[in-house]
């Protein structure tokens, strides 16, 4: 059998191997330069399930320095392991659908980055538990740092905690709360773990208490800001007196939609991006279908990817909202619904100069209630291509064009590479017999008046 599959070997001439090696070589050299060019980008991890009795939603950066991708990836790790092993645990013990989300914000400071993991776990109980983690480390070298690095060499983190300790004072007495005094003095000692999720912004420095910090459950995280004048002596001078250029939001042009008056319509809607590589690719294409499309974002990404964003808004896209953190709203109070909600819309109108008035609930979990409190308008879908089970691009296609109809609107997931090829594909199938439209553009095209109090499941 050996010499057998021998003599079945192809000889190759002298000029075929040069040949040969030159396409190696070049390809090598492709690879390296796109891998040179992407040096800086973080590499996105999405991991989702959905079984009878739990459902979990991961996302997070690869960190191109090992030390702290390590850190973050056994963090995410361990409290998965703790979940599943909850889940399982519970699985014969009671109905109720348990649910972890992690999700995470990646911002410049200075010349830092900062990572903010955000944990929510539902295992029971009158609420989520949540768990907020944050890296700082150098853009250049990796090195990680905490708040002791930004303080001038003279001062010490007890004057920052004597700052921290009277401004969570003051902040109990303005909103006319009952406080703890020794609780507060605890939670802003002079220890690095109190000050583990601060910023620096032109108002000064933002510090975040999580829940029970410097108080019980019942006061939620706490967020103080020590003045900037305050400051002098104890945060390093370059990091003070931050000064922006005036913003500029980017603006969105209107079609012209009598184009569109005898062909039937979809909305192909994507949730859970901005992404980077997804998003952007699914925006290069859009032109060649003469399609426009709906985005419902995640507040906790929009700042990371707000280029993203702000692109996808210029094109002509509409911008919608899927809450801050995808949590499951039906088990969340009605303060911490509507903080997701507006957190979010705060967080696009910084960024586009626009409040969205579009709301998709995660899970498409929603009620009356909700719809009341958010004040927003709630599309669902009735096309739902699985793209996140399937990742395969043909059978996402398939699914879209085999339950195409007029006034559709399909639900899909850009920050998935397959998500986006099975959309185009199916654009590329259908564009003779549809045109691919906003949901505000169907809307329009159609004569609809949308109601506040319904869900919209097409149209």
């Amino acid at each position: 059998m050996k010499s057998s599959k021998r003599s079945k070997k192809i000889k190759l001439t002298k000029k075929a191997k040069i040949f040969g090696s030159i396409i190696i070589i070049g390809i090598v050299l492709c690879s390296l330069t796109f891998i040179h060019s992407n040096k800086n980008l973080e590499v996105e991890v999405h991991e989702i399930e959905e079984e009878k009795n739990y459902t979990l939603k991961i996302d997070y950066p690869e960190i191109e320095n090992k030390n702290i991708n390590d850190k973050v990836t056994k963090h995410i790790q361990q409290h998965k392991d703790e979940f599943l092993k909850m889940a399982e645990k519970l699985d014969q013990v009671t109905e109720t659908k348990l649910d972890l989300s992690i999700t995470y914000t990646l911002e410049d400071l200075f010349n830092y980055k900062a990572l903010h993991l955000t944990i929510y776990s539902f295992t029971g109980g009158a609420h989520y538990n949540k768990e907020i983690k944050s890296y700082y480390f150098n853009k250049e070298n990796g090195e990680e740092v905490n708040i002791t690095n930004f303080l001038e060499q003279n001062a010490s983190l007890e004057d920052l905690s004597n700052l921290a300790y009277y401004y969570t004072l003051d902040y109990y007495k303005q909103a006319n709360k009952e406080y703890d005094e020794e609780w507060i003095k605890e939670g802003t000692s002079a220890k690095i773990e109190n000050f583990s999720h601060f910023d620096i912004t032109e108002d000064g420095l933002k510090l975040l208490f999580p829940h029970y910090q410097v108080g019980p459950y019942s006061d939620g995280e706490i967020e103080i800001t020590i003045p900037e004048e305050k400051l002098k002596g104890i945060i390093k001078k370059e990091y003070l007196s931050i000064e922006e250029e005036p913003i500029t939001f980017p603006n969105s042009p209107k079609r012209d939609l009598s184009e569109f008056q005898n062909k039937k319509l979809l909305a192909f809607t994507f949730d859970d991006g901005p992404s980077n590589g997804p998003t952007n690719k699914l925006l290069d294409n859009l032109d060649k279908y003469n399609a426009r499309v709906t985005f419902f974002v995640l507040g906790s990404r929009v700042n990371t990817y707000n280029n993203t964003l702000k692109r996808a808004y210029e094109m002509g896209n509409l911008i919608g909202s899927h809450t801050y953190s995808h949590l499951n709203l039906f088990k969340l109070g009605d303060y911490d619904i509507m903080k997701e909600i507006n957190s979010t819309n705060d967080a696009i109108e910084n960024i586009l100069g626009i409040r969205p008035d579009k709301l998709r609930a995660p899970y498409g979990n929603t009620n009356e209630h909700i719809r009341n409190l958010s004040n927003m308008y709630s599309i669902l879908w009735d096309i739902d291509t699985e793209d996140w089970r399937y990742k395969d691009a043909e059978k996402i296609k398939e699914n879209i064009v085999s339950h195409a109809h007029d006034g559709a609107i399909i639900l899909l997931h850009d920050i998935y590479e397959t998500s986006v090829e099975g959309a185009l594909l199916a654009m590329e199938e259908l564009q003779n017999e549809y045109a691919f439209v906003t949901i505000d553009e169907m809307i329009e095209l159609k004569g609809i008046t949308l109601d506040k109090t319904k869900s919209y499941f097409n149209f």
